[in-house]
């Protein structure tokens, strides 16, 4: 069998940081490109997951839909405050 060179060509080279609030909520994910050009992605993991509904019977599981979207919207509202806190902060630097 002969022994071919393949001679590498980089199409793409990127720096990844990812930092994480101390109580795991927070993610904040940082890309830089081989061009510079940089990418962040903001994500709470409190609301990753959207509402669902469950029970033994259709009529259950719209109940409980309703009632995990209200619990969902009101946690929504209370990250939603946090983050414009965080950002309130963040301009003050």
């Amino acid at each position: 069998m002969e022994h071919i060179a393949i001679e590498w060509k980089t199409e793409s080279s990127e720096s990844r940081t990812e930092q994480v609030s101390p109580d795991g909520r927070w993610h904040l994910d940082t890309k830089v490109g081989r061009d510079g050009k940089r990418q962040m992605h903001l994500s709470n993991y409190d609301i990753i997951c959207s509402p669902m509904g469950s029970g033994v019977c259709a009529e259950d599981c719209w109940r409980n839909f309703i009632l995990n979207c209200d619990k969902y919207a009101a946690k929504l509202a209370e990250i939603k405050e946090e983050a414009l806190a965080a950002l309130t902060a963040l301009r003050q630097q």
